[in-house]
């Protein structure tokens, strides 16, 4: 458990190196930080480090935040990275977001941004197993993935409803297969706006859907121009405005009206 000391220790620390150097998971996402901390191991910590320090979080979340990063567990560490990942961008592409501080007595999403947006945004992980990888242009994984997801994050969609706000629901990829050239960014429009219309399954709550690739070069976190996107639900209680992200493919009913955003292949969220 955390104490009053642990939120003036900066992040990563020297305490937070030695247990990292001693603990024996391989398959740990800090084991392959603490191999490379003369290079790119180095240049990971310190850009959370900096993107942690500016992060506009109440107290409480932001301790709770730096636990996840610190976390050991991939996905929990995960989860923190494109939660601060998020951030960045919208920084990036001048949107207006403050952080929706957590309560004890309900769920609310991650962050809300202003007008033209004017939306909820929750932030979640796409963790795909071995087999569904194998399976992923299946119309029945992908309707498995999404339903889960819907399903766990239920209570934040409908705190966006009862604000009268569109409720968005964004899925961070950075799985292997994602890096082959596989296009799920398409698989996943095609079932939700093509011939099988997977949003006549979902909830109105969910306004849209933004998926986002991401990966990590030499220490920075890039995502994909090319294969991110966002998918507008058109039998959305509360629609989201149209084109407010749009560096990101567009995915709009019916499906031949999408668009390809004009970006450059890798959106870098960090300096060189």
């Amino acid at each position: 458990m955390s104490t009053p000391e642990d939120n003036d220790q900066p992040i990563f620390d020297d305490k937070w190196l030695k247990n990292a150097r001693t603990m024996n998971s391989n398959a740990s996402w800090a084991n392959a930080v603490v191999e490379s901390l003369e290079t790119s191991g180095q240049k990971y910590l310190a850009t959370f480090r900096l993107w942690f320090n500016e992060f506009p979080a109440p107290p409480n979340d932001k301790q709770k935040l730096r636990e996840r990063l610190e976390c050991f567990q991939n996905n929990q560490h995960l989860g923190g990275v494109n939660e601060l990942a998020w951030w960045i961008f919208m920084q990036r592409e001048n949107l207006m977001a403050t952080v929706v501080p957590t309560t004890k007595k309900a769920s609310r999403p991650d962050f809300q941004l202003k007008p033209p947006a004017d939306c909820f945004i929750e932030i979640t992980t796409l963790n795909i197993s071995v087999k569904d990888r194998q399976a992923l242009n299946h119309d029945e994984t992908i309707r498995r993935v999404i339903g889960k997801l819907t399903d766990e994050k239920l209570k934040q969609l409908m705190y966006a409803a009862d604000q009268k706000k569109s409720g968005v629901l964004v899925i961070f990829d950075y799985s292997e297969w994602s890096a082959f050239g596989t296009n799920f960014f398409n698989a996943l429009g095609e079932f939700l706006l093509g011939t099988k219309f997977g949003f006549k399954d979902v909830l109105p709550e969910l306004s849209a859907i933004i998926y986002m690739e991401r990966k990590v070069d030499d220490g920075r976190i890039k995502l994909s121009g090319a294969r991110s996107a966002v998918y507008y639900n058109p039998l959305a209680c509360y629609p989201l405005l149209v084109n407010c992200f749009p560096l990101l493919n567009q995915f709009r009913y019916p499906l031949a009206s999408s668009e390809r955003s004009s970006t450059e292949p890798w959106i870098y969220l960090c300096k060189p």
